[in-house]
């Protein structure tokens, strides 16, 4: 196995995000993106990643690990930020979220504290695979919610309902929502 020299060296930010634009562009392009094999695929992410890193050693092999690498990151941090966008309090703004999201990222493990692919999540961040869809159930870390959540929905359980001094009369009969001849 060759030096990190030989073999490209290490990762940096803008290689990264030219990696993550060059996925983009053949994997969502409108003509062929959906039809392309795996290998040509990569053949050409490797192409177009080439014309953006000028004087690149990088092979399509040593493209697709990368990938592997930052697709994981990626949607472990769309993953988080779904639970922080689920899990939003009246009052919160983004940095809020991107706080919150930062400590459900660090709580998936393995060694990462916080994610630091920013750039290449604004690259990816609107394409179908990385879309946030929110949910809604009630997000818990470390057996503790992170806020109050009503237990019931039901307009009967709120207090306003139980003892309101405001009677209910029964409703006229006939009035706007009859039928007319």
């Amino acid at each position: 196995m060759g030096s990190s020299s030989e073999t490209g060296g290490a990762w940096s930010m803008t290689k990264d995000i030219s990696l993550c634009e060059a996925w983009l562009q053949v994997s969502h392009c409108p003509i062929t993106g959906n039809e392309i094999k795996f290998c040509h695929m990569w053949k050409k992410i490797h192409q177009e990643f080439c014309e953006r890193v000028i004087g690149s050693t990088r092979t399509d092999q040593a493209l697709s690990s990368r990938w592997k690498i930052l697709n994981k990151e990626l949607g472990k941090w769309r993953d988080a930020l779904t639970k922080a966008m689920n899990n939003h309090r009246s009052g919160e703004n983004l940095s809020s979220e991107i706080m919150q999201a930062q400590m459900f990222f660090g709580a998936t493990g393995q060694g990462k504290k916080s994610f630091n692919h920013t750039l290449c999540w604004e690259v990816v961040k609107n394409c179908k695979r990385f879309q946030i869809i929110p949910t809604g159930p009630t997000i818990v870390l470390n057996e503790m919610p992170l806020h109050e959540t009503p237990t019931s929905d039901s307009p009967m359980d709120s207090p306003m309902s139980q003892d309101s001094p405001i009677e209910k009369e029964p409703r006229p009969i006939g009035g706007e929502g009859e039928e007319r001849e």
